[in-house]
């Protein structure tokens, strides 16, 4: 069993930051739930660190999780 399909079961989809690099090796495009204080996006995960930085770059704003979607 993979990471993605380990997270699904037993986490809910939940991932955290040191769970997405095995994410990415295992499925750079698999989609991704970003939850912000201002709204929310889907993403690949290959894109979940770089949106991520930008958000919380200035301070304005910050990430309350991060999940995988089901397929």
């Amino acid at each position: 069993m993979g990471i993605i399909a380990d997270r699904l079961k037993d986490s809910y989809g939940f991932v955290t930051d040191l769970d997405m690099p095995a994410v990415v090796a295992e499925d750079r495009l698999y989609p991704c739930l970003v939850r912000c204080g201002g709204g929310r996006f889907k993403c690949p995960a290959q894109n979940v660190k770089h949106f991520v930085d930008i958000i919380e770059a200035d301070g304005r704003d910050y990430v309350r999780d991060v999940s995988l979607l089901r397929r």
